[in-house]
């Protein structure tokens, strides 16, 4: 492989990582729909507001989500919408998977 090769699976790897957790993977579902701010997104999911803090600035710095300031509140949003089309088609693949695995126990 090339180094520029190297360097893009290395920064996939990275940018993967931001979907390896299921307290982001529900923040940026929530997000999908439209900007929050962090008490909102700790009031609909449940995740206290340090832990909701702490998973989005790691994502704003692999760029997954970005974050606008108005007033004294931060707004939270999708950084790209091709990423929620990427959670959309894996979300499909594992709820095909799920039913695969349903219907061979049944059997």
């Amino acid at each position: 492989m090339t180094e520029p090769e190297d360097a893009l699976f290395e920064r996939h790897a990275e940018f993967c990582k931001m979907f390896s957790n299921p307290k982001r993977l529900r923040i940026l579902d929530l997000l999908k729909d439209d900007e929050r701010t962090v008490s909102e997104i700790s009031d609909e999911t449940g995740i206290a507001q340090p832990t909701v803090s702490q998973h989005l600035r790691k994502m704003r710095d692999q760029g997954v989500v970005t974050k606008r300031d108005e007033g004294r509140n931060n707004y939270y949003g999708i950084a790209d919408d091709r990423i929620i089309d990427a959670m959309t088609t894996m979300r499909e693949v594992l709820l095909d998977q799920l039913a695969d695995d349903a219907a061979v126990s049944n059997r």
